[in-house]
């Protein structure tokens, strides 16, 4: 044959009628065993492919969902899209990613695009998560996960880690070193993962009796080496410094370089979230590992939950735990960066009550 066979091509090699072989391949109930083998038979005979959004459209579905994250990236991100993909591929669905930039004008557009493309489901990471842009508009039917940030007032599941409680022990570990001069660096203050960490830190050094140094800048382009030199080290004799995101944390290793500072005895460093080389840099560096494969396989198996219908539930919030990777960037010996401990800093993966 020619030209791309159809279904009245399998339909006619099979001898069945084309509605027989559209109910076939729908998977429909009361279609003999036969029937279903000849249809099989037909179509590795043709080399026939269904029509994917054909068939999507008329069911007014699509086999495909859509994710929206703000940074393509970062490595966090990569892995969460990575897991949502595995899951969306056994379930016979697709993803289509998009960025927003973290900016929600772009999330908006960026979800709008998807949503005319009929997606039957939105992972999202959000840009900012202090008020509810995302589901203005949109049908009211349309399940919606969020992931790394929650939306206020939403109604939507969300996947996230214990931010405060990871950052509050990771200080803790700093302070049990005998450090004192701690600094928490970070950006964009307005999201809900540096609110999060940066109450963590303040409550460590509190009980502690310790003031609280905090850096926060609009975004982690204004962390150039100037800006540690005069806020870090100028006015405040920086014993360790504790960087609240992974750009935050290659941008201070960078600025660090530049004016000749080194991590080791004078200055202790903790990042939240692994990156690489982390522990192959000397001294390795400490940091809060987030489980971030399951975060992106735990938001897919919410979502295809609500798609397929099986939860007619209210909001599920899913709160994962941390691991806190001892190397020796924070005070531990050499000993701890050629042998990581880790340790749980949150307890099991549970379900909060709703955030509003």
């Amino acid at each position: 044959m020619d030209r791309v066979p159809t279904l009245a091509d399998v339909a006619q090699t099979a001898g069945i009628s084309q509605k027989t072989a559209s109910r076939v391949l729908n998977g429909e109930p009361y279609v003999s065993e036969k029937t279903r083998n000849l249809v099989q038979r037909a179509i590795t005979r043709l080399g026939y492919r269904p029509n994917q959004m054909a068939r999507g459209l008329k069911a007014r579905k699509s086999a495909a969902i859509g994710m929206v994250v703000p940074n393509l990236s970062d490595p966090f991100t990569a892995t969460a899209i990575q897991a949502v993909q595995q899951v969306a591929r056994s379930n016979g669905y697709v993803v289509i990613v998009t960025s927003s930039g973290g900016d929600e004008e772009s999330e908006r557009s960026e979800i709008e695009t998807l949503v005319s493309r009929q997606v039957d489901g939105l992972i999202i990471a959000p840009a900012d998560g202090r008020t509810n842009t995302i589901s203005v508009g949109l049908p009211r039917d349309l399940p919606i996960v969020t992931f790394d940030q929650t939306v206020r007032g939403a109604d939507f599941d969300s996947v996230t880690v214990n931010n405060r409680r990871s950052a509050q022990l990771a200080t803790e570990h700093l302070i049990a070193h005998g450090l004192r001069r701690i600094v928490a660096i970070g950006a964009r203050p307005q999201l809900y993962t540096c609110a999060e960490r940066i109450a963590g830190y303040r409550k460590a050094m509190l009980r502690s009796s310790l003031k609280p140094c905090v850096g926060l800048v609009e975004h982690e382009s204004m962390l150039t080496p100037d800006w540690l030199a005069e806020y870090v080290f100028g006015t405040y004799q920086t014993e360790a410094i504790f960087s609240q995101n992974w750009v935050c944390s290659m941008l201070i290793l960078r600025g660090l370089h530049r004016l000749g500072r080194k991590i080791g005895p004078e200055l202790a460093f903790l990042a939240f979230d692994e990156f690489d080389l982390a522990e192959t840099i000397a001294p390795g560096i400490t940091v809060i590992q987030q489980p971030t494969e399951l975060i992106g396989t735990t938001a897919a198996k919410l979502l295809f939950e609500r798609v397929k219908g099986e939860v007619d539930s209210d909001r599920r919030n899913v709160v994962l735990r941390t691991q806190l990777l001892i190397r020796a960037s924070c005070g531990c010996g050499a000993k701890d960066h050629f042998d990581p401990v880790e340790n749980d800093l949150v307890g099991a993966p549970s379900f909060e009550t709703p955030i509003t």
